[in-house]
């Protein structure tokens, strides 16, 4: 009696053991399978961008492409190809650019593109599904906004991050090209009334841009006067007319109000962009933590062309297969 409860025992357990494995392998995803044509591809985009072709590069390359296969896998699996209208129009134009009847509306049209599978083919849908999976595991947890504790160490942390240039304040007349005489006169009577800006806003002529100028630093003067300009407004001393100051545009009589020396800028003029740093950052780290998890259990394989180095780089992890021994194309 015991010997047949013994062999029933076994026989359970090892039916048990069974189940479990199956049911595991038929757990395992595919696959990421990079090809010797798109590893090719990639390679050549990055010396297209300029970037080297060191192995560390190579491999973050490779990386990035099985991250994005990752993503686009959970985009399908979460249906977010389904409800997203950039993915509908881009269907839609796809069989109207191929000639499909004027008549048809553009639901007719989505259902006829996801029967003949464009929503796997097209690389722009691709790229789409994959920034929504993205965004998708960025905004998953939030989290509290910073406190103003956490916005006062990041900014003092990132101090080189909102350095502000050297900034000047300034009022402006401006004159034609070939009217120097007139602007000489104007800046002899402005200096001998000791007229300030505030009453002298009419003794120029028509010009696009204000009297009063905001502050600005030189980058953003040569832009908008020229560099002459820009270079001869340096020089100038302040709380008096000076000129003519020559631009791109003509001369000008120049009042300079002030300046504002390089340094950090102050917190609460740059609250905000320190405020979107730390959030970017906590987003990015969540990413990372999510696709560290979806990385787990896959396999990759990089299709090497034939012949090939077999000390290209890859992530670790990643299985090197060679098309002229294994067949794969």
């Amino acid at each position: 009696m015991w010997r047949t409860l013994l062999r029933f025992g076994v026989l359970g357990a090892l039916l048990f053991a069974g189940d479990r494995l199956f049911l595991r392998e038929a757990r395992r995803p595919a696959p990421v399978v990079v090809s010797a044509a798109r590893l090719e591809a990639l390679r050549i985009e990055a010396l297209r961008m300029g970037g080297a072709q060191g192995e560390a590069t190579m491999a973050a390359i490779v990386q990035a492409e099985v991250d994005d296969e990752l993503l686009y896998r959970r985009a399908l699996a979460e249906g977010l190809d389904r409800d997203d209208p950039v993915v509908a129009q881009r269907l839609v134009q796809n069989l109207r650019f191929a000639g499909a009847d004027p008549s048809r509306d553009d639901a007719s049209l989505l259902a006829e593109a996801r029967e003949l599978g464009l929503d796997r083919s097209d690389p722009v849908v691709r790229r789409r599904l994959v920034q929504l999976a993205r965004m998708q595991l960025e905004l998953a947890d939030p989290g509290a906004e910073p406190a103003e504790a956490e916005l006062r160490e990041r900014y003092a942390a990132d101090a080189a991050r909102y350095q502000q240039p050297a900034r000047t304040r300034f009022a402006q007349l401006y004159f034609a090209r070939g009217h120097e005489e007139l602007a000489r006169e104007t800046l002899a009577r402005l200096r001998a009334a000791s007229t300030p800006p505030a009453d002298a806003a009419s003794s120029g002529e028509p010009f696009l841009h204000p009297f009063e100028q905001p502050a600005q630093a030189d980058a953003e003067l040569a832009a908008r006067f020229g560099r002459e300009f820009a270079e001869s407004l340096a020089g100038l001393p302040e709380q008096s007319w000076q000129g003519p100051v020559p631009s791109a545009y003509g001369q000008h009589l120049v009042y300079v109000e002030g300046r504002t020396p390089a340094g950090q800028a102050p917190f609460e003029s740059v609250r905000e962009p320190v405020r979107l740093s730390l959030l970017a950052e906590r987003r990015a780290r969540a990413l990372e933590r999510e696709l560290a998890r979806m990385r787990e259990g896959v396999e990759v394989v990089v299709q090497a062309a034939p012949g090939a180095a077999r000390s290209e780089a890859q992530p670790s992890g990643v299985q090197r297969d060679d098309p002229a021994s294994s067949g794969l194309e």
